[in-house]
């Protein structure tokens, strides 16, 4: 596995195993920012006739199991290199939507546990005992350009001039828990929101924009993905690099609000 770049502060988790300590990992997923997902309405929502707030059981978009099967094996990817990284304790928090969500807990790799009907208001468990947090699929905030399937902000909150996002509101929420943030995949716009908090983070691109203007969150617009099973590889080893580089990957700043209360 590479290792270019990792300084023996990095090895503090393998270290921790060696000496009996738990090395709890904490994993926010969602599904549009994974490889192959493309679509909102035929592969993100739970009925295909129109992209709202109804549910109805049993009725989704044509392609919805589809695209939760792709999110559930690139969790069971990262899963694999976290293990390969030092972590002992790994936690998933679904975070698209209600039940039945973006994750198929039958093919869920064994070693990870699943935190479930939490809704979507945030990694319901996260707290101090945790190594690190990882993002896996993300999306952009609403109005970013060059931003497949982009949604979700905070009205009233801000942060460093910008509005928060779903990815920033994450990021807050690690951030008060003293909670490192050390990984993150999704579409590019996804991943240099990330990076406007933590410059450092473990990044996996899965999708490139072939458009530039603000799209809407259910807009069929260009993208250039990853074949799924290059994007499971590339994650796998940047879980794994993820965690070698612990020690180098700073806590995110404090933000200006409480978290808690959006």
């Amino acid at each position: 596995m590479e290792e270019s770049g990792v300084d023996p502060s990095g090895l503090v988790p393998v270290l921790a195993v060696s000496g009996g300590m738990n090395v709890k990992i904490y994993v926010v997923c969602d599904l549009e920012g994974t490889a192959g997902v493309a679509d909102q309405i035929h592969q993100c929502s739970f009925e295909h006739e129109s992209y709202d707030d109804r549910h109805r059981p049993g009725e989704f978009g044509p392609f919805y199991l589809q695209a939760r099967r792709l999110a559930t094996l690139e969790l069971n990817a990262l899963v694999e290199g976290a293990l390969a990284g030092g972590a002992t304790e790994i936690w998933a928090w679904d975070g698209h939507c209600r039940f039945p969500a973006g994750l198929d807990v039958e093919l869920l790799h064994p070693a990870c546990r699943l935190v479930m009907n939490a809704g979507d208001g945030g990694p319901v468990g996260l707290d101090g005992s945790c190594a690190a947090l990882f993002l896996l699929g993300l999306h952009a905030k609403q109005g970013t350009p060059a931003a497949p399937q982009a949604h979700g902000i905070f009205p009233g909150k801000t942060w460093n001039g910008e509005d928060v996002g779903e990815i920033g509101m994450t990021i807050a929420t690690a951030a008060v828990h003293g909670v490192r943030v050390t990984f993150i995949s999704g579409d590019r716009a996804a991943v240099r929101e990330a990076q406007a908090f933590v410059p450092q983070i473990e990044t996996v691109v899965t999708k490139e924009p072939l458009f530039t203007h603000v799209a809407s969150v259910t807009e069929v617009v260009p993208v250039l993905s990853l074949a799924p099973a290059r994007s499971r590889e590339l994650i796998r080893a940047g879980a794994t690099r993820a965690l070698q580089r612990l020690g180098e990957i700073p806590a995110p700043p404090r933000p200006p609000f409480d978290p808690s209360a959006a």
